[in-house]
């Protein structure tokens, strides 16, 4: 196919247009919505154990953000960068040697601060904590500074994408 475009005449443009036809009843469907009977809703899946009616997002973050995962990121950061600095030989000057250990209350900022750059869009990190008003991302700062921020990230996603090899 590729750079080829289709005409009416072609017997194959036919195929193509009843799909898409289809493909529109079927989304015109999804989209009636009706209500759902309070009483009468099925139990919930093992391992879920709560019902999100009028819970707020941050509750519905916790879900599947629970402490236990959360500390389990921290631990895993924690020893990823420890690792990296016992093998490497880093200069006097480097940055990783100001390392300090993060713990679970730095991870669930850093989730944050993920999920903050996923609806305020900037063509560059450290743009998010510009010093122009025009740029920055008020308050973030206050969370955290840039340079604690791109030191876990480093060891956060480093781990991640070991992990995913």
């Amino acid at each position: 196919m590729g750079s080829e475009e289709y005409s009416e005449s072609d017997p194959s443009y036919e195929d193509i247009s009843d799909q898409s036809d289809s493909d529109e009843d079927t989304l015109d469907a999804a989209r009636n919505w009706c209500g759902i009977d309070q009483e009468n809703i099925a139990p919930l899946p093992p391992g879920l154990n709560t019902r999100m009616d009028g819970s707020s997002p941050i509750e519905f973050f916790c879900i599947f953000f629970d402490d236990d995962i959360v500390g389990y990121i921290a631990s895993e950061t924690k020893r990823y960068a420890e690792v990296f600095i016992e093998k490497n030989d880093l200069t006097p000057s480097s940055k990783v040697q100001k390392w300090k250990d993060v713990d679970s209350s730095e991870i669930r900022i850093v989730l944050g601060i993920i999920i903050l750059q996923g609806i305020v869009q900037k063509p560059l990190q450290n743009w998010y904590w510009s010093q122009k008003s025009l740029l920055s991302t008020p308050h973030l700062k206050q969370l955290m500074s840039e340079k604690r921020f791109s030191m876990i990230m480093k060891s956060f996603i480093s781990q991640i994408m070991k992990q995913s090899i």
